[in-house]
């Protein structure tokens, strides 16, 4: 008599709800394995061989939730740091068929203004004020940077800056929140079109913390002083037109929206000018 085959697994069944198959996995998983996916582990290809080993038992450990594909400041577009589709492919094998829940990796990398194909500098293509273009531009990104294997690019990078000593003014969409939260929408669009599924397409990330680009002095990671008046209407601004395109990465600023600032659950919503803040 013929063993009876197993029951799939909720989480495993592509036809159920997202939300059930979520709630299944969530109560399968160890606090470890849960910890384990808010680990981002780098590629470090300079040492390559000797850590893949490594990698590969956090990964069939259940210790790795995502990879970024970089490790120096070229962000993974120096051309001795590319990584082949064979290598990927070997990982997220372990990743999905020996580990105890088979959860697929997702890879990540940094894809400013483009990736074959190189597009002017983000603060260049917000100067253009042509929302059209930088959709295309980010399109063109996604797609080549999908064949080469990458699930998540850290764009479009949202940061109001009004400091041109800061060193990452070039990576900002510029100094207005209105500019900043349309180039948020087209990039968004065009990053991650109408379904992220589809090929071709990528996860986008709005970045990075609300006010990083307000650092004094132009110095990288240094103190901020920022009213709640212009937290709302100057800052907020972009991620919040980002959100509103459903980008898949911007849960921290999700939540700024919700409840105002994190250390004061009590901020007043009416001080927000919509009409600013929402174009």
């Amino acid at each position: 008599m013929k063993e009876k085959s197993k029951k799939m697994e909720i989480y495993k069944d592509k036809s159920a709800l997202i939300s059930l198959r979520v709630d299944d996995l969530l109560s399968k998983m160890t606090l470890k394995e849960k910890i384990g996916q808010c680990v981002q582990r780098p590629i470090m290809l300079h040492s390559f061989n000797s850590q893949f080993e490594k990698l590969m038992q956090f990964v069939e450990n259940g210790e790795c939730g995502s990879i970024i594909l970089a490790f120096t400041a070229f962000a993974g577009e120096d051309p001795s740091t590319i990584v082949n589709l064979d290598v990927l492919n070997s990982i997220q094998k372990k990743a999905v068929e020996g580990s105890r829940l088979g959860i697929p990796l997702i890879y990540g990398k940094d894809i400013i203004h483009g990736c074959r194909t190189t597009f002017p500098i983000p603060l260049a293509q917000a100067a253009t004020w042509d929302y059209e273009l930088i959709k295309k531009s980010a399109e063109i990104m996604s797609r080549e940077a999908a064949a080469t294997g990458v699930h998540w690019t850290f764009a479009p990078m949202l940061d109001v800056c009004r400091d041109p000593r800061w060193g990452r003014v070039i990576e900002t969409p510029g100094e207005d929140p209105f500019l900043g939260s349309m180039v948020a929408r087209a990039s968004v669009d065009g990053i991650q079109g109408e379904d992220m599924s589809e090929k071709g397409k990528l996860a986008a990330c709005a970045k990075h913390y609300i006010g990083y680009g307000a650092s004094e002095g132009g110095r990288d990671y240094q103190t901020t002083q920022i009213t709640d008046y212009s937290l709302r209407n100057t800052y907020l601004s972009a991620f919040r037109a980002a959100i509103e395109k459903d980008v898949a990465y911007g849960a921290k600023e999700k939540e700024l929206l919700r409840v105002g600032v994190h250390t004061m659950p009590k901020f007043p919503k009416d001080t927000t000018d919509r009409n600013r803040t929402s174009p």
